[in-house]
């Protein structure tokens, strides 16, 4: 007798440069993967259209090689979540003010698949739980390092989302009302100085001041790829501001660990990643200075080791039914 097809969930990131989408099993396989531009200037239908044609593509591929229909969609995706009604709300990177994501989406897809969504770090948060570095750890928090600061949390093997679905809003906590000014209105916020372009202006400014030798100049294009490798390199400027950088993302993860007691802090995100060996030191440092040792006793952090930035969302639909089921 022929066996079951393993099941098999499409996830779809959705940022403002691009959208991931990847066909994936339970155990975080990714059997198949595709990646667009976003194109959010195009306007919300025009996003929505590409991120069904993709979904259609993979349900397809599912189709071919296992002659069985994906279980769901999972979309991970900036802003604020309605989950009620299946609404995206101010996200302001996608240049949304309130779209009806599962509506508009189902009516693209003829409703033959059910769709979750969820913001797009608390989908990255259960990739870690399910898939990546936290499959062993029930209490843990995601931080997104990229062109800005997010964050997700798993408290008791549960996603934590808040009673407005904004719990974890990091990047937009103030650490100076006096700082610098941010995208959302306030001051000071961590992103602006955890993120890319938090590097690029702190690196900028330490140029400015022409402290320290560097093989950087304000002539050529800086951007933060150019900084990490620079700092791989031993450049004394890119390692300053990369420290500076580090230290930051210290006040973020204390905070965390004062207000969560979690076991695992992971850093994902395109910056977290390729700068984690340059960061996390100096945030090691601010740790030790902000908090109580028996609040950090047997903290761990570690690097996402998630396979694809879609892998989360997927696990939107493959666990929906069954929270607590996790992959052998």
């Amino acid at each position: 007798m022929q066996s079951e097809p393993h099941p098999l969930a499409i996830g779809i990131d959705v940022g403002a440069t691009k959208i991931a989408g990847a066909l994936v099993t339970a155990s975080g396989e990714s059997r198949a993967e595709r990646q667009i531009a976003t194109q959010p200037g195009a306007g919300p239908t025009h996003v929505l259209d590409r991120m069904a044609a993709m979904i259609s593509e993979l349900s397809d591929i599912s189709l071919e090689t296992q002659a069985s229909a994906p279980v769901g969609i999972g979309i991970g995706i900036p802003g604020q979540i309605d989950h009620s009604k299946g609404l995206v709300r101010q996200a302001v990177n996608l240049g949304w003010d309130e779209v009806h994501l599962v509506a508009e989406l189902g009516e693209r897809l003829r409703n033959l698949l059910p769709i979750w969504v969820e913001t797009d770090t608390n989908a990255a948060a259960l990739g870690e739980y399910y898939f990546g570095a936290g499959r062993d750890c029930q209490d843990l928090v995601y931080l997104s390092v990229g062109s800005g600061l997010g964050a997700g949390v798993i408290c008791h093997g549960k996603l934590v989302t808040g009673v407005t679905g904004k719990a974890a809003e990091m990047g937009h906590f103030s650490l100076d009302v006096d700082g610098l000014p941010c995208v959302c209105g306030l001051r000071g916020c961590a992103e602006t100085l955890v993120s890319g372009p938090g590097l690029l202006r702190l690196t900028m400014d330490s140029l400015e001041r022409g402290e320290l030798p560097s093989r950087l100049n304000r002539q050529e294009e800086l951007t933060p790829k150019r900084i990490v490798l620079a700092a791989i390199e031993s450049d004394p400027l890119a390692n300053a501001a990369l420290s500076e950088m580090g230290r930051h993302l210290g006040i973020v993860i204390a905070i965390c660990a004062a207000v969560l007691n979690p076991a695992l802090i992971v850093v994902g995100g395109s910056l977290g990643l390729a700068a984690f060996d340059l960061l996390i030191p100096a945030a090691w440092r601010e740790i030790e200075r902000r908090i109580l040792p028996s609040t950090y006793t047997g903290l761990k952090i570690l690097a996402s080791q998630q396979v694809s930035s879609a892998a989360g969302a997927a696990s939107l639909a493959l666990f929906k039914a069954h929270p607590h089921d996790r992959p052998n």
